[in-house]
């Protein structure tokens, strides 16, 4: 199962709807049967998809023993694609008139026999779909963690269309994605500040290409559904100034402090569409000449490399500015579990802990976002952003 054991990649959905679970029960598993991916012997669809058990692509068993544990519903979305590559059919056409015509007396094949050809041919490749001899097959593993309403998946795209349709048919229950922007106003509206997030604009951290009257444009955010997922941005920017222009323990909670460190690799983008994309892979990416140039010319962080000490755990991960998902986590070694199901469910707490921090700095960020302090901290950012492109570039082993 993918969250059962090694490095865990995922995307965070808040579960929605009237008939949300307390638990999970016999019936989840019976609407997840009931909407199973089982080929059928006629001729499939060009692209099916239903859920899975999860352990395997043909794996169709359901139960508490193999799909339940620490009080999450773990299982999968099964895609099969059903296509025959142009090219195979490209080469059967060419060798079945290739064939009609060494058969013919002058050597060429007629306008009715390349049409006989073609017939021929797709008959055969209709029976080789049917076959499967075409199905590519595609696993997403899931986890559902019903008591928090979260579920998490790696699925973007297409596949999340797919997920989000299969869900609420299957249960009567829509799937929101969790990003900075959606995030942010969840957050906010539940602490009556909904104002707040509407009255946010991006902040300018740097006099841009264009002046100092010129503010960020972000234009990978503009025209997403969730156009103020530019907070994930400033989010890492933040996070990044606490790490390595403080001391990167932040306050999370009234006795938590969290501790950040940025490692292995950032990714950023220019705020302002002018000055391209820059990816750093180093031991301490944050603290190179590259890094710190960057943010000089207006550039903001898209994903960072993250080591993150929190409740006296230590996680390794990749976090994404915009979308908030994780990649490539490494969460704490499992010591003292005898079982194969306790090292799992004991993962499955590790992973609602990271997901709990998280969210914790996040709002951390919201509440300065959503204060009067947040002008001095965005002149604090500047002038940091300022001595720093001013040191000397010495570059981090």
């Amino acid at each position: 199962m993918g969250f059962a054991s090694g490095s865990m990649s995922f995307r965070r959905f808040l579960v929605i709807g009237n008939s949300c679970p307390a638990e999970v029960d016999q019936s989840l598993l019976d609407k997840l049967a009931e909407h199973m991916l089982r080929p059928e012997p006629q001729m499939p669809e060009d692209v099916e998809y239903g859920w899975g058990g999860g352990q395997h692509i043909y794996d169709n068993q359901l139960s508490f023993d193999r799909n339940v544990f620490n009080d999450a519903l773990v299982f999968a979305l099964r895609i099969d694609i059903n296509r025959v590559p142009s090219s195979v059919k490209k080469a059967y056409e060419a060798m079945e008139e290739q064939a009609v015509a060494q058969s013919n007396p002058s050597g060429f094949i007629s306008r009715q026999q390349k049409k006989a050809v073609k017939e021929l041919v797709a008959a055969k490749l209709r029976e080789e779909v049917r076959s499967g001899k075409f199905r590519r097959t595609k696993l997403l593993p899931i986890l559902w963690d019903v008591a928090s309403q979260m579920l998490y998946c790696t699925a973007t795209g297409t596949a999340l269309e797919q997920l989000s349709e299969l869900f609420e048919r299957t249960f009567d229950l829509q799937l929101q994605p969790l990003t900075a922007g959606s995030r942010a106003l969840e957050r906010l509206e539940s602490k009556g500040k909904r104002r707040d997030y509407e009255d946010f604009r991006p902040a300018r951290f740097v006099i841009g290409p264009d002046g100092d009257q010129v503010f960020p444009e972000y234009p990978w955010t503009i025209k997403e559904a969730q156009p103020k997922d530019f907070l994930g941005n400033e989010f890492l920017l933040w996070l990044w100034f606490e790490a390595d222009a403080r001391s990167g323990a932040i306050k999370t909670g009234e006795s938590r402090e969290t501790t950040i460190f940025f490692d292995r690799s950032l990714e950023l983008s220019c705020a302002y569409g002018q000055s391209g994309h820059d990816l750093i892979r180093s031991v301490g990416p944050s603290r190179t000449p590259e890094a710190r140039e960057a943010l000089r010319v207006g550039k903001v962080p898209r994903k960072a490399g993250l080591l993150i000490e929190a409740m006296g755990q230590q996680f390794n991960l990749n976090l994404a500015a915009e979308s908030l998902s994780v990649t490539a986590a490494r969460l704490p070694a499992v010591e003292e579990a005898d079982t194969a199901r306790k090292v799992f469910e004991e993962r499955i707490g590790q992973l609602r802990d990271l997901g709990q921090t998280i969210d914790a700095l996040y709002e951390a960020f919201l509440k300065l976002r959503a204060s009067s302090a947040w002008e001095s901290q965005c002149g604090a950012i500047r002038k940091w952003i300022l001595q720093a492109a001013l040191q000397p570039m010495v570059a981090v082993a």
